[in-house]
């Protein structure tokens, strides 16, 4: 089944979003179909001739098939729809440009981009000729029904394939489907703008990527900052002892630690970074803290902190002797 579907293509003012060619040619965006409608074809056209009009529903899923959109690609813009499909045989003497490939959805129409590489088809267009007419086939579904919108329809299209794009002077569709219209012009140019956000955004999250790599150190890096610590926590435990545990401190607080417990809490505390790295390199390099402290004895602390009142050797020597000579007494004689 052959049919015919036309739509408008704007005003003749300045076509929106059209863009000219180094060569003379031009490339426009056009609305060239619409899904999820009912539009009324004589009886004749859709092969009933026992019919005066028939009421065809549009399917959004057959119109926005995969198979149905890819058969506008490439297809030929022609002025006026040539008297039959068109062939390599026909195609010379009919074509006046071509669809690309970017065929896309857009609400409920299907948007095009079209090559005019012909002077008589540009001049059409510039001069006003702004609606466009499908030739395509399909198939007729004759279920009757009711379109989502209340509109009753005798049959449905299925299988659509795309044939050529005819620039008319008036299409069956109405201006919703046209070259450059003001309102895809906006929305084209929103849509570039959208994209040249998200390329700068893009490039400056790599920025970032790579910034941050920078900062990662490489394997020998690694292994030097592991040393320098192993080092520095060695050189505080023989300030600390060897039970300090570093987990969780920078270098700062493991220097300030260690100098706390060699100067004290006081006088580390209103000491700065630089002052306290100094103290640090100094008593850790003291060789009085090189040796481990010494392990607990409790008869040498008993020693130290004996008291004031306690007997001297001299004396504990009189008293042992005093205790040996008259242990031979009976006790209450001593």
């Amino acid at each position: 089944m052959h049919l015919f579907d036309r739509f408008s293509l704007g005003p003749a003012a300045e076509i929106a979003g059209a863009r000219p060619l180094g060569n003379g040619a031009l490339v426009v965006q056009a609305r060239a179909a619409r899904a999820g409608n009912v539009q009324v074809y004589r009886g004749d056209e859709v092969a009933r001739p026992d019919l005066a009009t028939v009421r065809i529903y549009r399917d959004p899923d057959e119109i926005f098939r995969a198979e149905s959109l890819r058969s506008f690609g490439h297809k030929p813009v022609t002025l006026d729809h040539p008297p039959e499909a068109v062939t390599p045989r026909t195609w010379r003497g009919v074509a006046r440009g071509h669809v690309g490939d970017e065929v896309v959805r857009d609400g409920e129409f299907v948007r095009i981009p079209m090559l005019l590489a012909d002077s008589a088809a540009i001049a059409a267009v510039q001069g006003g000729r702004r609606e466009v007419s499908v030739g395509y086939t399909c198939d007729l579904d004759w279920t009757p029904g009711t379109a989502p919108d209340g509109s009753p329809y005798d049959a449905r299209q299925t299988r659509v394939v795309v044939d050529h794009v005819a620039i008319v002077a008036q299409g069956r569709a109405g201006p919703d489907c046209r070259i450059g219209d003001a309102d895809l012009g906006r929305r084209l140019a929103e849509a570039e703008a959208r994209a040249e956000a998200a390329e700068a955004a893009l490039a400056e999250r790599e920025g970032e990527v790579a910034a941050l790599r920078a900062r990662v150190p490489d394997a020998a890096a690694l292994d030097a900052l592991a040393a320098a610590r192993g080092a520095l926590v060695t050189q505080a435990r023989r300030i600390l002892g060897d039970s300090f545990d570093p987990a969780g401190l920078d270098a700062e607080a493991i220097r300030r630690a260690a100098i706390a417990r060699a100067l004290g809490e006081a006088e580390a505390a209103a000491m700065s970074p630089a002052a306290i790295e100094g103290a640090f390199r100094v008593a850790a390099a003291d060789p009085r803290r090189t040796a481990p402290p010494h392990a607990p004895d409790p008869l040498r602390d008993a020693l130290r902190q004996r008291s004031a009142d306690a007997p001297t050797p001299e004396a504990a020597h009189a008293a042992m002797v005093e205790t040996l000579r008259n242990a031979w007494k009976p006790a209450g004689a001593r």
